[in-house]
C-alpha cells in the first residue's frame, strides 16, 4: 500500500488532478444515469412511464410494418444518452460557514482532513468512482439510510459513518469519529441478515482519508485502465504474429519482402514496441 501523504501535499495534487475534466473521477457516468440520479421518486416513475409509452409505440408500428419515427429518434436519443458521458463540471471549495451548517445538520463534525478537502479542493464532483458527494447530498443521503425501515430489521445505520461516494448499490464512507474510510456493500444483505453478515457488510478500505485519496490521486482512470488493456492486448496479438513469421522458412520471409530489422518495423506497424518488454535486456 501506498505511503500516505502529508495532507499539505496532498491537496496540491488532488487540486492538480481535479482540474483535469478527463482525470477529475476514477469513472464517469453517462447522460442518462446522470440525469435519473436528479429525480426523485416522482421523476423516476414519470420516466418509466415515458420509456413505456415509447416501447409500446415501437412495437406496435413493428407489428403493422412500419416504423414510427418519433419513437425511433427517442430511442437513438436513448442510446446516445447511455453511450455519451456526462459532462464533467467541478464546482467551488465549500467556504467554513457552509460546512459548519452541514456539520450541524449531521450532528458531527468532519475529520479534519475531509474538511480541509472540501475546503480547499472543491465541494464535490472530483475522487474516487464517480467523485465525492457534495455536501449537502452527503447530509441527505446520510438522512436517508438513517431513516426507518431503510436497513434490514432491526438494524441501523451506523451514527457518523457519513456515505461520500456511491458505489452503486453501496457506499464508500468515512467515519466522523475516526476518519477510517469504510466501503459499505449491502448486495448479500436480506431482512432477517445474521449478525456476521450484517458485520461483513461494512469493509475497511484505509485508516485514514489521507491514505484513502493518496492511493486514488496516484491511481489511473477506469478509461486509462481499458485502453491499456486494448494495448497490451493489441501488442500481444502483434507478438504471436510476429513469431509465427520467424517461425517460417528464410525463403518464405524472403517471399514476403522481409529483410533485417523486419520485426521492429512489424511490430511499430501494429502498435507494438519490440523486442517485447518481458525479452528487452
Amino acid at each position: 500500500m501506498t505511503e500516505p501523504l502529508p495532507l499539505d501535499d496532498l491537496l496540491p495534487r488532488l487540486r492538480a488532478r481535479a482540474a483535469d475534466p478527463e482525470r477529475r473521477t476514477s469513472s464517469r457516468p453517462s447522460e442518462l444515469m446522470a440525469g435519473v440520479r436528479t429525480l426523485d421518486l416522482g421523476g423516476l416513475l414519470t420516466m418509466g412511464r415515458s420509456l413505456a409509452d415509447q416501447l409500446r409505440g415501437v412495437v406496435a408500428a413493428n407489428q403493422q410494418g412500419r416504423v414510427d419515427p418519433a419513437a425511433s429518434e427517442a430511442a437513438l436519443g436513448i442510446e446516445r444518452a447511455m453511450t455519451t458521458a456526462a459532462p464533467s463540471i467541478l464546482p467551488g471549495p465549500a467556504d467554513d460557514a457552509w460546512i459548519a451548517t452541514v456539520e450541524g445538520r449531521l450532528g458531527v463534525s468532519l475529520p479534519t482532513a475531509l474538511r480541509r478537502v472540501y475546503a480547499e479542493v472543491a465541494d464535490d464532483g472530483f475522487g474516487p468512482g464517480e467523485g465525492l458527494l457534495p455536501l449537502s447530498q452527503v447530509a441527505t443521503q446520510y438522512e436517508e439510510l438513517r431513516a426507518p425501515g431503510m436497513m434490514p430489521r432491526g438494524r441501523s445505520w451506523p451514527e457518523g459513518l457519513l456515505p461520500l461516494v456511491s458505489m452503486d448499490p453501496g457506499w464508500d464512507c468515512v467515519e466522523a469519529a475516526t476518519g477510517r474510510v469504510v466501503a459499505y456493500d449491502p448486495e448479500d444483505l436480506d431482512e432477517r441478515v445474521s449478525d456476521r453478515r450484517w458485520a461483513a457488510a461494512f469493509r475497511e478500505l484505509h485508516p485514514t482519508v489521507e491514505a484513502w485519496l493518496t492511493d486514488w490521486v496516484g491511481s489511473k482512470t477506469q478509461a486509462e485502465v481499458m485502453a491499456a488493456q486494448r494495448a497490451s492486448m493489441q501488442a500481444n496479438a502483434a507478438y504471436i504474429h510476429i513469431r509465427n513469421i520467424q517461425a517460417s522458412t528464410p525463403e518464405q520471409r524472403a517471399r514476403l519482402g522481409l529483410t533485417d530489422g523486419w520485426e521492429a518495423d512489424m511490430a511499430a506497424r501494429m502498435g507494438a514496441s519490440w523486442p517485447p518488454p518481458d525479452e528487452e535486456a
